[in-house]
């Protein structure tokens, strides 16, 4: 059994990723203090901070989408958890019905090997970094 005092000994609010169990997809990053991850075990219904509004939210609770719980685990340092639901409606209504919060593709590579990309400019990471240097090449342009 876990010992849940190390998921918030030097924390107030943990990283979650949650996971569609049927499909295996990741639909949602969100934050959990200690009173949205205890509605959830309650409840077997998913709850979040919110850390814009600083409130513990309901997932759907607007829009009658529900996250039914299914499991959560922790990581190996008790910094983030992974959070298994029964997804019950879309994750992003108002951006036409998603599945999934993950919506914006930046880069993908396909099953031949040649990368394509949304021509976004240089990253800008630092003054300081080196574009030039061979481990930060694309090996397949």
């Amino acid at each position: 059994m876990v010992d849940l005092t190390k998921l918030w000994k030097m924390r107030d609010i943990l990283p979650v990723i949650v996971v569609d169990s049927l499909t295996g997809k990741v639909i949602k990053h969100g934050y959990m203090n200690k009173e949205a991850f205890a509605y959830t075990l309650k409840s077997h219904r998913v709850w979040y901070y919110n850390l814009e509004t600083k409130e513990v939210e309901k997932f759907g609770e607007e829009t009658g989408e529900v996250q039914k719980l299914v499991s959560i685990k922790a990581d190996n340092s008790y910094e983030s958890l992974l959070i298994y639901v029964e997804q019950i409606g879309f994750v992003l209504r108002k951006e036409k019905g998603y599945k999934t919060c993950y919506i914006h593709e930046i880069y993908s590579r396909t099953r031949r090997g040649v990368s394509k990309h949304r021509k976004f400019g240089k990253v800008e990471i630092d003054d300081n970094f080196d574009y030039s240097k061979e481990d930060y090449e694309d090996d397949y342009e």
